[in-house]
């Protein structure tokens, strides 16, 4: 796991983060950083946004003996990040919210991808 992995609240939105970290890279500083917005419904279910490399991803949160378990960085453990969309970023606006700054938008569009 990324140790250096931050998630932090997003001011006055129940479920919703900021997650920031890097890795390695060849590019001139030696990292590549990563910023994503994460809204975590409270049902098991989180969905993910990374403006950089593009879907919305949706997360389902399983027990460790799920036999597709894997560590994740927000719930213990997860099924995978199989279930995404990249439409969906377009055909929601969801770039445009971030643009605006329509924290509430973003936020709500990645929350409707928890009951989906």
């Amino acid at each position: 796991m990324n140790s250096n992995i931050k998630v932090i609240p997003f001011p006055d939105i129940e479920g919703a983060y900021i997650v920031i970290s890097a890795y390695k890279s060849d590019d001139a500083n030696g990292l590549k950083k990563c910023m994503s917005f994460f809204f975590d419904g409270g049902n098991n279910i989180g969905a993910e946004w990374e403006p950089d490399y593009g879907p919305i991803t949706v997360i389902y949160s399983c027990a460790e003996s799920h036999p597709k378990a894997q560590e994740h960085w927000f719930y213990p453990f997860c099924t995978g990040y199989g279930n995404w969309s990249q439409l969906a970023v377009i055909d929601s606006g969801l770039s445009k919210a971030f643009l605006d700054g329509d924290y509430a938008l973003l936020f709500g569009i990645l929350k409707d991808w928890t009951k989906r």
